[in-house]
């Protein structure tokens, strides 16, 4: 059974890179600081590499912090480099849906789902807290 598409009304993004430019899926206009659901953005290894499955786990909170029902969005593509040689050169970094989830579903994270974004084209992984 597919996990039905997540219809938020609101949306915070959590990243550690400062000044990214991230447009909200699911059809928002804007990005909401105070909203309990969330969509991260995960930090591109120092190596450039695929980052293992216990780096994500450590960018992603754990589902007893947030709300109980709370969406957690994971983006499938990686924060650009820091530098502005490497973001000129290094391109995107795309994690695959199926560690993203792996990940959600290792943590507790329930109904698990999956799928791109029309409007922005990101592939998204997501899951609830229980």
């Amino acid at each position: 059974m597919l996990s039905p598409l997540p219809t938020p009304s609101r949306m915070r993004l959590v990243a550690r890179a400062r000044g990214l430019k991230v447009k909200p899926p699911f059809g928002l206009a804007q990005w909401d600081a105070d909203a309990d659901d969330r969509a991260v953005v995960l930090d591109r290894p120092p190596s450039g590499d695929v980052p293992t499955l216990e780096a994500i786990a450590a960018q992603l909170p754990l589902p007893a912090t947030l709300p109980g029902g709370a969406l957690l969005v994971v983006l499938g593509d990686a924060a650009p480099p820091d530098a502005l040689l490497g973001r000129l050169l290094g391109g995107r970094l795309r994690i695959a849906r199926h560690l993203r989830a792996s990940v959600l579903l290792a943590l507790g994270y329930t109904r698990i789902g999956g799928y791109v974004d029309p409007r922005t084209g990101v592939d998204l992984a997501w899951g609830y807290a229980p």
